[in-house]
């Protein structure tokens, strides 16, 4: 992991909305290395309270949010200890148009080198109805009853 010689640039808030079954995560770049050490405590004390076996994240980017491409590394370990846990789904929502197509590139990187599914959008609503239809798909995969949270 990233050794921590400056402090975290950039902000991170997360909150899982357990009736959605969806981790929301708020970004704002640029980001840092040390950030995702940030991250990690943030996000993974939220994914810490999830207990149901398939479930997606939002994650909202404000600002331009890149970091150095060495912390993709960081970010794609991340991402498959989260796909290990019932990630089932990820939607970017890409807030500012400064640098899309790098942003794109960027998130792209990350998520590119794993098998779950992804995709960016440009409001959260949209994105959240694509995390709906995949968090249903995953649940059917994984033969669960979605009032109960309980495997047949």
């Amino acid at each position: 992991m990233v050794n921590k010689k400056f402090s975290a640039h950039g902000d991170v808030h997360a909150h899982f909305l357990q009736e959605k079954r969806i981790l929301s995560i708020s970004l704002s770049g640029p980001f840092n290395l040390e950030f995702i050490l940030k991250y990690q405590r943030v996000v993974g004390a939220e994914r810490e309270k999830i207990q149901v076996p398939c479930w997606a994240s939002l994650i909202n980017v404000h600002g331009l949010a890149l970091a150095p491409m060495e912390a993709t590394a960081d970010a794609q370990l991340i991402v498959d200890e989260a796909v290990d846990s019932g990630l089932v789904a990820t939607a970017v929502v890409l807030h500012e148009t400064e640098g899309l197509a790098l942003q794109q590139k960027f998130w792209s990187k990350i998520y590119d080198a794993s098998t779950l599914p992804f995709q960016f959008f440009s409001d959260s609503s949209a994105a959240s109805d694509w995390l709906v239809e995949k968090i249903a798909s995953g649940m059917q995969r994984h033969n669960v009853y979605q009032s109960r949270n309980i495997t047949r």
